[in-house]
């Protein structure tokens, strides 16, 4: 098993990292654009071995990792989680601006009537408004999925809140498994 990292409490820098993240894997998923999306509809021309090599340009695409899309879709529950609807459309555009696509963080300040500085303490203010609720919420901070299964129930209930309704992915420092002195040392399964 894959030890269980500390909880670190999120930081607005964090969270901006991640929304960045977010929007990053957002252009790197393929979109559909119809049916003519890869040009024309003839079927590419037979040639002759020696005068096909080289003659189309390779193609790569970059596709995301599966953990890059569910810290995506996790950062869009963060912002949909937002009370105003100005701070969501707000950080979707900056995040959007930050990965790359769209306006440049100018052309967005000029658009909502602000100054850079303002709103980059715009963003700030949202940002810690997420941390501070998900440090409530006790959400880890890292990435890479954990099987952090307990090994019966009660230790499940030990170790998680009782008003929590998501696995939380850490244990107490001191957690310990329960043994039933009930049960035999060795079980079978009948036959």
């Amino acid at each position: 098993m894959t030890p269980v990292p500390e909880f670190q409490d999120w930081t607005a820098k964090a969270v901006e990292h991640r929304l960045i993240e977010a929007a990053e894997t957002l252009t790197l998923c393929p979109r559909a654009l119809g049916p003519k999306a890869y040009g024309n509809s003839m079927p590419e021309p037979l040639r002759r071995q020696s005068d096909a090599y080289a003659s189309n340009a390779p193609r790569y695409r970059r596709r995301p990792s599966a953990g890059a899309m569910d810290r995506m879709e996790i950062c869009w529950t963060w912002i949909n989680a937002l009370d105003e609807k100005q701070d969501r459309q707000l950080l979707y555009d900056w995040a959007r601006a930050k990965g790359g696509r769209g306006r440049s963080l100018k052309v967005l300040a000029m658009e909502e009537g602000m100054s850079d500085r303002t709103l980059r303490r715009e963003i700030t203010r949202i940002c810690k408004t997420i941390a501070r609720r998900l440090n409530r919420q006790h959400t880890p901070q890292h990435s890479e999925a954990i099987n952090d299964e307990p090994h019966n129930a009660h230790q499940a209930d030990e170790t998680v809140a009782p008003n929590r309704t998501h696995d939380t992915h850490w244990r107490a420092h001191n957690a310990r498994p329960v043994i039933d002195s009930a049960q035999p040392q060795s079980r079978t399964i009948p036959r």
